[in-house]
C-alpha cells in the first residue's frame, strides 16, 4: 500500500485524471436554474359543446374517471365540469419516477372510455407535456395595424416550426394564435325557404370536397392510383360548389352565403403585450441539455427568422431561462469561491502554512472528484447542487484535517513518512469511515425522499454525500501520497497553548469531567429549550422566490366571454404599468399564460373568463413593493373581478396557501357551506381574497319545449337541440388545404343570431312538411335561469373547494390554525359531509412525512456502523445521544436567528445532526486511543480533549461555519435561513463534543465508572 501511495508517477497520473474528468464534467453537465421535478401531473380535456356542468359531469367526467381510477399509479384524481368542458387533473404517486409508461396506459384507458361518451363530445385529449417551464418565450407584434392577424400568425407558425426542428427542443406552443377558418355566412330565413339548414348545407359542401382516393388500377404488372380532383384549393372553388334543392333546383354556395377567410370567432384565447395584440411563441429545451448552449442556438434561429419578417412585424424575446440560470449560478459560484477563501484563510490560522497547504489542496481535488461523480449519478449543475457543495466545504476538510494533524504528530515525533502513514491509516481509517458513514446516513432521508419536494432538495444531499465520499478517499489516499512533498521538516505541535484562554478551557473541561452528571444536566438545558420553543415558532413550507417577475390571476364574472376578458386585460394593463418598477406586462385572456417558472401548474385551460398576466419588474428588489401597491389598486379599479397578485414560490406546486375541501353529495348544500367557510376565511385580516369553486351563478337560457307541438312536427327534443346548436355554433363542411395549413370550412349564421338572446325566439326550426320552419318561440318557453358554474370532484366524490390567498409575507400555517379553531367552534356539518385541509398545510405535512419515512431504518444502520466500529453499544449510545441534542440545538438556533420553521430548515437540522455525530465519533476515537484516558483518568482526558482533538474539532467547526458565511449574508429567502440556522447550531453543537461527549464517556465507558 505504501509503495503505491509514494509512487510519484502514479500520483501525477491520478491528479491529472482528476483534473481532466472534473473539467470535462464542468463542460458537459447540464446547467439549469433549479432541479427538474418529474412531471407527475397531467390533464385530460374533453369538450361537449352546449352541455351544462351537470350534463358534462354525468355523461363525460364520470365515465372517464371510472376508467382512469383503475390505474394503481394514480394518487389523486380531481375534475372540473364546466359549461361544455370536462377537465380532469391526474396526479401520480410520488414513487413513480418513469411517467411515460403510465401516461401511455392513461391514453389506453381514455380510448376504452370513448365509446361510452356522447357523440357530440370530442375525443378526450391527455395533456402531459405542459408541466415543465418554457426555456424561451418570443412575442411577435404588429407595428403596422394594416397587417392582419392571419399574416402575423403565419410568421409565428414558421418561428414555432424552426424552434421545433432545432436539436434539443422537446416542446413548442403558440399563445394568442387564432385558428384560421373559411366561413360561410348564410341567412337562416333564406335557407329555411329552400328547405335547408346549416347542417344540410355543411354536409353537402363537405361532400364536394374531393380529396379521397378513388381506388387503384392493377393490371398485374403495375399499380396506378386513381384520384378525383376537386378539393378546396381556394375560396372560388368553395363558392362554385353546387347544391341541389328539391324540384331540380340548383344553386351555388356563393349565391346562398358570403364566403370569406378569417379566424375563429370567438378565438380560444387572446395574447397581449403591454395592452397590444401579440402572438407568443414558447419553446422548451429537452431535459439533459445545457440551457446556455440551447439559448444561444435559439437566438441564432430567431435572428434568421427576423431577416424574413416584413416591415411592421417585430419579434422580441420576453423570457430567456438562460439569463436567470446564469445569474443564479454566478451567485452560488461566487458564494462557493468566497467560502473557499474563508476556509483556506482559517486553515492558515489554525494549521500553519504547510498544514493549510496540504488540506487546501485536498479541497479542489475533492471538488473535481465530486463533479466527476455528478456525471456518473446524473446530477445537474444548478443552485441546489452547488449549494450542496458549499454546505460540504467545511465537512470535506474534516477528514483532511484529521489525517494532516496525525501525520504532523507522528513526523514531529521522529517517525518516517512510511511509518507515519501506516500509523495514521491504522488508527484513523476506521473511525473516519464510521464518521463519514454516519454523516452520509444523516443526509440519506433527503436523498430517499420521494416526490417533488425530495427532487427539489435531494441534489443538495447528494452533493454533500458525494463530497463526503470524495473527501474520505482524498484524505486517505492523496494527502498521505503528498506528505513527503508538503509535510517535510515539521515538528510536533504542542497539545495546549500557554495562553489564559487555553488554561481556562482546560480548567473548565476538568470541572465537567469531575462532575459529569451535573455537566450533562446543565448542558441539556440548551437542546431542551429548543424543543420547548418549537411549538411557538412560526411555520412555513418553502419560502418565496426572489425574482424580477410575478404573476396575476384574474377571474371574471360567470359567463364572461373571451372578448370581454381581452377588454378587461387591456384596461388593466395601464393600471399595472403605472406601478413603479414594472417594465412589461404580457397577458393571456381565456386560459393560462406561458409557464415560465417551474412550480406553476396551469389549471384554467379553455376558460374564457380567466386572465393570467406575467409582470416583469426592474429587479427582484422591486417585486415585493410592486405587489403590495398593485393588489389594492386592481381591487379598487376592477371590483367585479377577482384579482390575485402573487409571487413565485419555491418548492413543489401548491394551488393556494389556504385550501379547505368540503365533500358531500348535494350541490346546493356544498355551495351554501362553502359560502359560510369563505366568510370565516375572509374575516381573517391576513387574507386578501377567497375563492369558492362550486357556485350556482352561471347565467343560462332555459327552453321548455311543448312536447305535443314538437311531436306534431315529427321532431323530438334531440333534433330541436341539434338545429339550435347548428344555428348558434355552426357546422363544419370539409376543409381547405393551403400548403401545410388546414382551415376548416364553417357554415354559420350571421352574428346577431349567435349573440342576441332576443333573436333566439325568431330562430326557425324545420320539421314535417313545413319548409319555411317554425319559430322557436312557438315551440318552447324561454327563461333566463342560474346554473352551476362548475362541478368539482375529487377521488370520485363531489367536493367544494374554498381557497384563500394571503398578503405578502404572511405565513399560511399560522393563519390556517386560527381558521381551523373557528371552524371547529362555529361550523356544524350535516351528516354525509366532511371537511379536509389542503393547500400548503397538506403539502407540508406530506413532504415532512415522506422525509421522515426512512429515518428509522437509517438510524438502525447508523447504530450498526458505530457499534461495529467501536465494538461497543455504550459508545454508540453516546453518539446518538449527541445527535438528539444536536436536533434540539438546531431548533434553538432557529429561534435565535428568527426564521420560520420550514422544510428547508428541517433539511439543515438533519445535516447538523450528522456533523455533531461526526465530531462525537472523532472525540470518542481520540479518547479510546489514549490508554490513560480510556481508563477514565481526568487529567489524561483533558490533555486529549484540549490537544490535537481540540484543534481538529475547532478547525472543522470554524471552516464549516466559514464556508456557510457567504450563504448567511447572501440575499434572498431560501439560503440565508438555512445557512444561519446550520451555522449557529454548529457553534452550539461544539458544546456537545467538548463537554457532553467526554462527560458521558467517563460515566459510561471507563472502568472506574
Amino acid at each position: 500500500m505504501e509503495r503505491l501511495l509514494f509512487n510519484r508517477r502514479l500520483l501525477v497520473m491520478a491528479v491529472g485524471l482528476l483534473i481532466v474528468s472534473g473539467l470535462a464534467a464542468i463542460q458537459t453537465l447540464p446547467r439549469l436554474e433549479d432541479p427538474r421535478i418529474t412531471a407527475r401531473n397531467a390533464r385530460v380535456l374533453t369538450t361537449f359543446p352546449g352541455a351544462d356542468p351537470k350534463q358534462v359531469e354525468a355523461l363525460v367526467t364520470q365515465a372517464l374517471e371510472d376508467e382512469i381510477r383503475t390505474l394503481k399509479e394514480v394518487k389523486v384524481l380531481s375534475s372540473a365540469s364546466r359549461q361544455g368542458v370536462s377537465s380532469i387533473a391526474i396526479e401520480l404517486l410520488e414513487e413513480v419516477t418513469e411517467v411515460e409508461p403510465v401516461w401511455s396506459r392513461v391514453r389506453d384507458k381514455l380510448a376504452d372510455a370513448r365509446p361510452e361518451l356522447p357523440d357530440q363530445a370530442s375525443r378526450p385529449r391527455l395533456i402531459d407535456d405542459r408541466f415543465y417551464a418554457f426555456s424561451m418565450v418570443i412575442a411577435l407584434t404588429r407595428e403596422d395595424p394594416g397587417i392582419s392577424h392571419n399574416a402575423l400568425g403565419r410568421h409565428a407558425d414558421r418561428l414555432e416550426e424552426r424552434f421545433r426542428a432545432m436539436p434539443g427542443t422537446d416542446y413548442t406552443n403558440l399563445f394568442g394564435r387564432a385558428a384560421e377558418v373559411i366561413r360561410l355566412h348564410a341567412d337562416p330565413a333564406e335557407l329555411a325557404q329552400l328547405g335547408l339548414s346549416a347542417e344540410d348545407m355543411a354536409r353537402r359542401v363537405a361532400g364536394s370536397d374531393a380529396r379521397r382516393p378513388a381506388g387503384v388500377l392493377d393490371n398485374g404488372e403495375s399499380r396506378r392510383a386513381v384520384t378525383l380532383q376537386g378539393d378546396f384549393a381556394d375560396l372560388e372553388r368553395i363558392r362554385d360548389v353546387t347544391i341541389s334543392i328539391d324540384e331540380g333546383q340548383r344553386l351555388k354556395v356563393g349565391d346562398l352565403a358570403d364566403v370569406e377567410r378569417g379566424v375563429a370567432d370567438p378565438p380560444e384565447q387572446h395574447a397581449l403585450l403591454n395592452g397590444e395584440e401579440t402572438i407568443l411563441v414558447g419553446a422548451r429545451m429537452a431535459g439533459g441539455g445545457r440551457i446556455d448552449s440551447w439559448s444561444q442556438q435559439a437566438r441564432g434561429v430567431l435572428d434568421e427568422v427576423r431577416t424574413e419578417l416584413p416591415d411592421g412585424i417585430e419579434a422580441r424575446v420576453l423570457f430567456d431561462q438562460s439569463q436567470y440560470t446564469q445569474e443564479r449560478l454566478e451567485g452560488v459560484v461566487g458564494n462557493l469561491l468566497m467560502g473557499l477563501m474563508i476556509v483556506v484563510a482559517l486553515l492558515f490560522l489554525t494549521l500553519g502554512w504547510r498544514g493549510a497547504l496540504a488540506v487546501g489542496l485536498a479541497i479542489p481535488a475533492t471538488m473535481l472528484l465530486v463533479l466527476s461523480l455528478f456525471r456518473v449519478f446524473g446530477v445537474n449543475i444548478h443552485q441546489i447542487s452547488i449549494t450542496g457543495i458549499i454546505v460540504a466545504i467545511g465537512l470535506i476538510v474534516d477528514n483532511a484535517i484529521v489525517v494532516t494533524n496525525a501525520l504532523r504528530e507522528r513526523l514531529g515525533q521522529g517517525d518516517s513518512h512510511t511509518e507515519s502513514v501506516r500509523w495514521t491509516l491504522r488508527h484513523f481509517a476506521g473511525p473516519l469511515l464510521a464518521s463519514t458513514l454516519t454523516t452520509i446516513l444523516a443526509f440519506m432521508p433527503i436523498v430517499l425522499m420521494p416526490g417533488g419536494a425530495g427532487e427539489f432538495v435531494g441534489p443538495l444531499a447528494i452533493a454533500v454525500i458525494l463530497a463526503l465520499i470524495s473527501s474520505y478517499l482524498v484524505a486517505l489516499l492523496v494527502i498521505p501520497a503528498m506528505s513527503p512533498l508538503l509535510l517535510t521538516g515539521l515538528t510536533a505541535v504542542s497539545a495546549s497553548g500557554p495562553g489564559p484562554a487555553m488554561r481556562w478551557l482546560r480548567s473548565f473541561i476538568g470541572i465537567t469531567l469531575r462532575r459529569p452528571v451535573l455537566a450533562i444536566g446543565l448542558t441539556l438545558l440548551l437542546p431542551i429549550s429548543g424543543a420547548v420553543i418549537l411549538p411557538m415558532l412560526p411555520i412555513s413550507f418553502f419560502p418565496a422566490a426572489d425574482r424580477d417577475q410575478f404573476h396575476i390571476q384574474v377571474r371574471l364574472e360567470p359567463g364572461a366571454s373571451v372578448d370581454r376578458a381581452r377588454n378587461v386585460a387591456q384596461r388593466m394593463t395601464p393600471v399595472i404599468r403605472d406601478v413603479e418598477g414594472v417594465r412589461d406586462v404580457w397577458m393571456v385572456a381565456g386560459g393560462n399564460a406561458p409557464k415560465v417558472y417551474y412550480n406553476l401548474v396551469g389549471r384554467e385551460d379553455s376558460n374564457p373568463a380567466f386572465i393570467q398576466a406575467i409582470v416583469d419588474t426592474a429587479g427582484a428588489q422591486r417585486t415585493i413593493p410592486a405587489i403590495r401597491r398593485l393588489q389594492g389598486r386592481l381591487d379598487e379599479a376592477f371590483p367585479d373581478a377577482q384579482t390575485l397578485v402573487r409571487r413565485y414560490e419555491q418548492g413543489p406546486p401548491v394551488a393556494a396557501p389556504l385550501e379547505l375541501r368540503l365533500y358531500g353529495p348535494e350541490l346546493p348544500v356544498l355551495a351554501d357551506l362553502g359560502e359560510r367557510i369563505a366568510g370565516f376565511m375572509h374575516a381573517l385580516p391576513e387574507v386578501t381574497h377567497v375563492h369558492t369553486l362550486v357556485n350556482r351563478d352561471q347565467p343560462r337560457i332555459e327552453l321548455t319545449p311543448d312536447q305535443e307541438e314538437i311531436a306534431a312536427l315529427g321532431l323530438d327534443a334531440e333534433s330541436v337541440a341539434g338545429q339550435l346548436n347548428a344555428l348558434l355554433s355552426g357546422r363544419e363542411g370539409g376543409f381547405m388545404l393551403e400548403e401545410t395549413e388546414q382551415m376548416p370550412v364553417q357554415v354559420r349564421y350571421p352574428e346577431p343570431w349567435r349573440s342576441q338572446g332576443s333573436m333566439l325566439g325568431s330562430a326557425l326550426i324545420r320539421g314535417g312538411e313545413d319548409r319555411g320552419g317554425i319559430p322557436v318561440a312557438a315551440l318552447a318557453e324561454q327563461e333566463l335561469t342560474p346554473s352551476w358554474r362548475r362541478i368539482q370532484r375529487r377521488q370520485g366524490e363531489r367536493v367544494q373547494l374554498v381557497r384563500g390567498y394571503l398578503q405578502v409575507g404572511e405565513l399560511a400555517p399560522t393563519v390556517m390554525r386560527r381558521l381551523e379553531d373557528r371552524l371547529e367552534a362555529e361550523l356544524d356539518l350535516p351528516p354525509g359531509y366532511r371537511l379536509e385541509t389542503g393547500g400548503e398545510a397538506e403539502e407540508r405535512n406530506e413532504a415532512v412525512n415522506r422525509l421522515l419515512s426512512s429515518v428509522a431504518i437509517l438510524v438502525l444502520m447508523m447504530v450498526a456502523a458505530v457499534a461495529l466500529t467501536f465494538n461497543s453499544f455504550r459508545r454508540a449510545g453516546i453518539v446518538f445521544f449527541s445527535g438528539a441534542q444536536a436536533f434540539g440545538l438546531g431548533l434553538l438556533a432557529l429561534a435565535l436567528t428568527g426564521h420560520p420553521f420550514g422544510f428547508i430548515i428541517i433539511v439543515g437540522i438533519m445535516g447538523l445532526v450528522g456533523v455533531a455525530i461526526n465530531a462525537t465519533i472523532i472525540m470518542i476515537a481520540a479518547l479510546d486511543d489514549d490508554d490513560h484516558a480510556r481508563d477514565g483518568d481526568a487529567a489524561a482526558m483533558v490533555d486529549v480533549i484540549t490537544g490535537p482533538t481540540f484543534r481538529h474539532i475547532g478547525s472543522t467547526t470554524m471552516t464549516t461555519f466559514g464556508g456557510l458565511v457567504p450563504l448567511m449574508v447572501a440575499g434572498g429567502t431560501l439560503w440565508p435561513p438555512f445557512a444561519q440556522t446550520f451555522g449557529v447550531g454548529l457553534l452550539l453543537a461544539t458544546v456537545i463534543a467538548l463537554v457532553v461527549t467526554p462527560a458521558a464517556y467517563r460515566l459510561a465507558c471507563t472502568p472506574a465508572r
